[in-house]
């Protein structure tokens, strides 16, 4: 065993994460291995004994309790292919056995990924007997991490559902002209990137079809009835991006450290322990350790190792103020100054316009591709009508701080933002002030009460095409009352931005109700958005476009924008 193994190994035993992950660097050339060309491949830079101590000592299935199965494996490497290995496994004691055995090796296809971005493989159960006696080909569905669609993968199983299996990946036997070596050393189990081990034109080429796919399947469109999915729309800063991250840290345990006496009476509270501090494992929800983030911008890495210092210091000194409970910290990049307090304001510079929120506050986390989605949401919510008119008039329900409103304000008579956060109506009227914008107005209320609301929003309004509750002067600026009920459906414009579940039903049927001319729809979740197109669609839209945004290179998630327009003739 090399110093570096061994130094891993201790650090396992002791916690200290940030040294494994040095060792495990170190002992790359002994990781699982990918074959090419009739030559051994490093895959993910794991060392075989490393890897099976670390998933053995810190895997959550080896924390049940546990009796022993033997059972028999290949041999990893092309020499001994035709020999046995005789390994002692643990099985957990919920273990399913049905269809396959603990740690039972196969050799599949990879077909697919899962919008998680696990690999489907699928495999032919033993023929089964129906009550008619007829034979029956069972296909069974298995999924695994770190592959690409298209290869030939050793797995070994290590949980069976009702309907499908979870298996580790062992080996790559053919791998997929795509496949790379990842750059950060934990790719293989950190649950925050998925797609490291794959080229960025495939990842790209893989979100397009994956959104083509939820459309006519989730959304139940037949493919001939809406345009194709555009290409997924990137930047070339696919590492280094992300201006906030959000690393996690579990219940500290009490410091069984050795203090000496000067130590223990300087501590008026009790000592502890913080264990790894970053993101959850791909397979677990154990926390995976993490130093160093390679998608993160380069302040916040400079931050990370001085934060998570701090942090340790603190639990060790009992300064902790929930020193039983784990937490989540954060670091958000604004400017190149790192920001951890969430109640602190940081400043964001989307084209020529400045936004102002609390830092723990949603905004979007990738300022290279953020000016680019506001433009083409401006451009889809400004482009002529079918009847050739101008839109005048735009409702922005779940604004957030104002990002969309504000944005688009400069091309719109009237702008009105709604939004359930009170904190973030705030910030958005302060945002607009900030920028000189006048006829944008928020309200604070769930999306669903927009259409119905009997409260006058006060704008500038250039046109006296409105039902005016009143007027007034204020500096010289003549102002409006106007009722949202009251916009001309015409010419209007819904942008809507909802969480990752989506719109809710409520929503929908009022946005049905309304019938604005054009909703431009921006999601976090193109499953959820498909889904909500199959409710305007039947509602009388047409899908006009469907964009989808690279906005988190290396990982599994998709930004998308679709723009729908009312058919007055359906």
């Amino acid at each position: 065993m090399s110093m570096a193994t061994s130094s891993a190994l201790n650090s396992i035993n002791m916690g200290r994460s940030v040294a494994f992950v040095r060792a495990l660097r170190n002992e790359a050339r002994n990781s699982v291995f990918v074959k090419a060309n009739s030559k051994s491949v490093p895959l993910v830079g794991f060392g075989e004994m490393l890897w099976k101590e670390y998933k053995t000592r810190t895997h959550e299935r080896f924390s049940a309790r546990r009796f022993t199965s033997r059972t028999q494996i290949n041999s990893t490497t092309e020499e001994k292919s035709s020999e046995k290995e005789t390994l002692e496994v643990a099985v957990p004691a919920k273990f399913k056995p049905y269809p396959f055995q603990y740690h039972q090796e196969l050799t599949v296809k990879i077909e697919s990924l899962t919008n998680l971005g696990f690999g489907i493989s699928r495999v032919d159960l033993e023929q089964e007997i129906d009550e008619n006696d007829n034979k029956i080909q069972r296909k069974w569905v298995i999924m695994l991490p770190n592959v690409v669609p298209g290869e030939l993968v050793r797995i070994r199983i290590y949980r069976n559902y009702n309907s499908y299996s979870d298996a580790d990946l062992i080996e790559v036997i053919e791998p997929s002209p795509d496949r790379i070596d990842p750059i950060c050393p934990l790719a293989g189990i950190c649950g925050g990137c998925q797609y490291q081990h794959i080229t960025i034109d495939r990842q790209r080429k893989m979100k397009t079809v994956q959104v083509q796919e939820l459309f006519e399947h989730v959304g139940g469109l037949k493919k001939e009835a809406f345009p194709s999915v555009l290409d997924t729309l990137g930047t070339d800063e696919v590492f280094g991006y992300r201006s906030k991250i959000t690393p996690h840290y579990d219940a500290p345990l009490r410091s069984k450290r050795r203090k000496s006496p000067e130590e223990a009476a300087a501590l008026a509270k009790k000592s502890y322990e913080i264990g790894p501090i970053g993101f959850k494992e791909k397979s677990s929800r154990r926390i995976v350790d993490v130093p160093f983030c390679h998608i993160a911008t380069p302040a916040i890495n400079d931050a990370l190792e001085h934060i998570r210092n701090e942090k340790r210091e603190e639990a060790k000194a009992g300064k902790l103020k929930k020193p039983t409970k784990g937490a989540t910290l954060l670091l958000r990049d604004s400017d190149g100054m790192v920001e951890t307090d969430p109640k602190s304001y940081v400043n964001a510079t989307v084209g020529d316009l400045v936004f102002r929120f609390q830092a723990g506050n949603f905004f979007q986390n990738n300022p290279f591709m953020l000016t680019k989605m506001v433009d083409l949401v401006v451009t889809a919510a400004t482009q002529k009508s079918p009847a050739g008119e101008d839109m005048t008039h735009l409702i922005d329900c779940y604004c957030g701080s104002g990002l969309f409103a504000i944005g688009s304000s400069s091309s719109f008579d009237v702008c009105v933002g709604i939004e359930v956060n009170d904190k973030a109506v705030e910030e958005a009227r302060e945002n607009a002030a900030l920028n000189g914008i006048e006829n944008c107005a928020f309200v604070s209320a769930s999306a669903e009460a927009i259409f119905k609301s009997n409260n006058p929003v006060r704008v500038k309004t250039n046109k006296n095409d409105l039902k005016q509750v009143g007027s007034y002067e204020i500096n010289d600026i003549e102002t409006s009352e106007v009722l949202v009920g009251d916009f001309p459906r015409d010419t209007t414009v819904v942008v809507v931005d909802p969480p990752r579940k989506g719109c809710s039903e409520e929503f929908l049927e009022q946005l049905d109700e309304y019938k604005p001319q054009r909703v431009v729809y921006m999601s976090c979740d193109p499953a959820t958005q498909a889904r909500d197109a199959k409710f305007l669609v039947s509602y009388g839209y047409e899908v006009v476009s469907i964009q989808p945004f690279d906005l988190f290179p290396q990982t599994r998630h998709i930004e998308c924008l679709a723009v729908f327009e009312l058919n007055k003739n359906k």
